[in-house]
C-alpha cells in the first residue's frame, strides 16, 4: 500500500518501556470523540474512547523528542519533510471498538504518525490497527495490522481506518498520535 509505512525495531524496548509507564500518570478522559461534525461544540462524534492531549507548548519530553525522532526518520528515509501539528494518546479497553473515521480530509497533505506504546502486548489480545476501501464499518478492510509493541505506523490521514480494543479485560491498548502537515 503506497499510503501507509510500518517500521518496526526503531525504538529502544527501554524507551517503550517508559513510555508506557509515564502515559499511565497522565489525565486520561473519557471525551476522544471520532468524527467530530456538530453544530456547535464539535462533541458528537461516532464512538468514544479514552484520551489524552498536550497542548505543543507542554508535551512531555519523551513524546516531544520522539516525535522529532520520527519527523527526521521520515526526512532522511521518505524524503518526506514534516510538522508536528498535534499529539494525543487514545486507549482502548475490551468492548472499545472504534468505528471507521478519517483524521483529516482527502489530498490535505497531511499524514497521521501512530506509535504503539504497550511494552508488553500478546498477539492473542488483539487490537488490529485497521485500513478500510469506504467510510463506513461495512467496508471491506484494505489492510489489518496487528499491534505489535514498539511498532510505528505512518499513514494518509484521509483512508478511513479503525483501531480494534482489546479482546480480553484488564488490558489497555494505547497509542501515540502525531498528526502531521506537510511543510
Amino acid at each position: 500500500m503506497d499510503n501507509l509505512t510500518i517500521w518496526d525495531n526503531i525504538i529502544d524496548d527501554r524507551f517503550i518501556l517508559d513510555l508506557d509507564e509515564e502515559s499511565n500518570h497522565y489525565s486520561w478522559s473519557l471525551n476522544n470523540n471520532a468524527n467530530r461534525h456538530s453544530f456547535p461544540y464539535n462533541k458528537k462524534g461516532s464512538h468514544l474512547i479514552w484520551g489524552s492531549g498536550f497542548p505543543l507548548d507542554k508535551v512531555p519530553p519523551n513524546i516531544f523528542n520522539l516525535g522529532n525522532f520520527l519527523l527526521t526518520e521520515i526526512k532522511n528515509v521518505l524524503h518526506l519533510d514534516y510538522s508536528i501539528h498535534k499529539i494525543q494518546l487514545n486507549g482502548q479497553s475490551m468492548g472499545q471498538n472504534g468505528t471507521v473515521h478519517i483524521d483529516s480530509l482527502v489530498n490535505s497533505n497531511e499524514r497521521t504518525l501512530m506509535v504503539f506504546i504497550n511494552y508488553k502486548w500478546k498477539k492473542e489480545w488483539g487490537g488490529e490497527f485497521q485500513l478500510l476501501k469506504e467510510y463506513s464499518d461495512k467496508s471491506e478492510i484494505i489492510k489489518s495490522i496487528e499491534y505489535i509493541s514498539g511498532r510505528v505506523l505512518l499513514f494518509d490521514g484521509s483512508i478511513p481506518h479503525r483501531g480494534l480494543g482489546p479482546l480480553v479485560p484488564n488490558v489497555f491498548r494505547k497509542s501515540l498520535i502525531y498528526r502531521l502537515s506537510k511543510k
